[in-house]
């Protein structure tokens, strides 16, 4: 795990400097009711079908073919969040490529006022409302060298602004480690070598790296489960006091979640989306799982999202 964290690094550092502030936010909600009920500290677990957007190595924790959809109304109805997801675990561990996935995300909504000046009185006036758009379109594989799960997670971007469309690459790297029961690691680096998104009036931006360090601990006694998950996201934006933390151009936001289950069937959670709270339920049964969360914002409307997942 050290030197899988040193090898990234080690290819993000140069590429820092050239990235734009906030151009990966679109991308940066989550997805799935499950991961947001548990403040978005996922990384390490517990995985479902939108595995490939959170760390592609959980894949490898995965049984069979999983199948999850989402929908959320996220800070009220200001935006319109969307997920589909697919992932597959092989039954040969001999295989190197031992799962994958495809999920498609968009996250987009309307309201945009474009306005021109009136030559006579010289004030402005709204034209016409225009929508806004983001999608991504995205595979996932994963594999296991030793005792460590690795992922990939190559993404197509496309952007639909008012004025100006855009597209671009890039490809986000997990690892898992479980050390010892009940502790499990995770790292995901999120644009990892830096993705560039072109627009069509010439101009790109690039999306900086986020590294994503995390730990669940998870434990069972008699019918019920309990799972207490931390994670982290070191930014190199220079974003400062939008983030919790910062010194320089790095920040960091934290993700807290605990889970209690019974029998795997019935679910409670909470948590703190970088400071935010937020609580759901959850139930599976039959291989059917629904889930309901919700997030409380101190500057924006509350978001309540909901998924339904079948594992077949």
């Amino acid at each position: 795990m050290q030197t899988f964290t040193i090898l990234i690094l080690s290819l993000m550092l140069p590429l820092v400097s050239y990235g734009a502030k906030y151009a990966g936010e679109p991308f940066s909600l989550g997805v799935g009711a499950r991961p947001l009920a548990m403040g978005g500290a996922t990384i390490a677990g517990p995985f479902d079908g939108s595995a490939g957007y959170w760390n592609p190595a959980g894949l490898n924790h995965l049984n069979g073919r999983n199948f999850i959809v989402m929908h959320a109304e996220t800070f009220g109805s200001l935006l319109n969040h969307d997920f589909a997801g697919y992932a597959s675990k092989k039954g040969n561990a001999k295989n190197f490529i031992q799962a994958y996935g495809f999920y498609l995300y968009y996250l987009g909504g309307g309201g945009i006022k474009i306005t021109d000046l009136n030559v006579h009185t010289e004030r402005p006036f709204v034209v016409r409302e225009e929508s806004h758009a983001d999608y991504l379109m995205a595979g996932s594989l994963s594999t296991r060298i030793r005792n460590i799960d690795l992922g990939l997670t190559g993404r197509l971007i496309y952007r639909n602004l008012p004025t100006i469309s855009g597209y671009g690459l890039t490809a986000d790297m997990g690892a898992l480690y479980h050390p010892v029961n009940p502790i499990y690691l995770g790292l995901m680096i999120t644009d990892a070598l830096s993705g560039v998104i072109h627009y069509s009036n010439g101009t790109s931006e690039s999306i900086l790296p986020t590294v994503k360090p995390a730990i669940l601990i998870q434990h069972t006694a008699t019918d019920i489960t309990g799972r207490l998950a931390v994670s982290g996201d070191i930014k190199f934006e220079g974003i400062r006091d939008a983030a919790q933390f910062w010194q320089g151009n790095i920040s960091l936001d934290t993700h807290l979640g605990m889970e209690l289950s019974y029998r795997e069937m019935l679910f409670g959670r909470a948590g703190l989306d970088i400071g935010n709270f937020t609580a759901g339920i959850g139930i599976n049964y039959s291989r059917i799982t629904f889930d309901l969360a919700y997030l409380h914002n101190s500057y924006f409307d509350e978001t309540f999202r909901i998924s339904a997942g079948y594992q077949f």
